[in-house]
């Protein structure tokens, strides 16, 4: 689709275009799944399991950086849907600052727990083969302290998704104003 083309609806809804709604629904499910991954750890027996769930967690936050970047640069090649809100400039503002800061965590945390498993002294393996090098020479107080900062991150970043889907079902089923529908796959297909 060309930056200059946008779909719309039949009642003048506008979508963005596909390839950001993609990439944001791909984002959200390995969001999801990055989450259950280290979650999950707590719920299994067997150092084989805990060890491939603990692989399948760091490809997902690489898959989610790699992810974020595309994004990034999609941004910069496509227009988003415009005129589907007209909130104040402040709510605006507030919006952006939470696009802003998801993206910083989606790059963020992936890198951080790239150092932490350095600081473990712990390979990160790529699913193509091969592994990251290391960033830091193993150091496992370090660690303990990077292991803590990559959790409460990571659920600071869990509450910054929350705010930003409550914010989208409050557009659709206060505001009915087409913020949500302009990404959601499904009102896409209904049309």
């Amino acid at each position: 689709m060309a930056s200059s083309e946008l779909s719309t609806t039949p009642d003048s809804t506008a979508w963005h275009p596909r390839p950001i709604v993609v990439a944001h629904w791909l984002t959200f499910g390995l969001l999801v799944a990055v989450f259950a991954f280290v979650l999950g750890r707590e719920f299994v027996d067997g150092k084989a399991l805990e060890t491939l769930l603990l692989m399948l967690h760091r490809w997902a936050g690489l898959s989610i950086a790699l992810l974020a970047l595309t994004r990034l640069l999609l941004r910069t090649r496509l227009r988003l849907a415009e005129g589907t809100s007209d909130d104040p400039a402040w709510q605006r503002w507030i919006a952006g600052g939470i696009h802003a800061l998801l993206y910083l965590f989606m790059l963020g945390l992936p890198l951080l727990g790239w150092v932490l498993s350095s600081a473990q002294g712990q390979t990160v393996n790529l699913p193509w083969g091969g592994h990251l090098p290391a960033l830091i020479e193993p150091n496992p107080d370090l660690a303990d302290t990077l292991e803590d900062w990559h959790g409460t991150l990571a659920w600071i970043l869990a509450g910054l998704i929350g705010m930003h889907a409550a914010a989208a079902l409050f557009h659709h089923w206060v505001r009915r104003d087409g913020v949500l529908a302009a990404m959601w796959p499904p009102a896409r297909a209904s049309r």
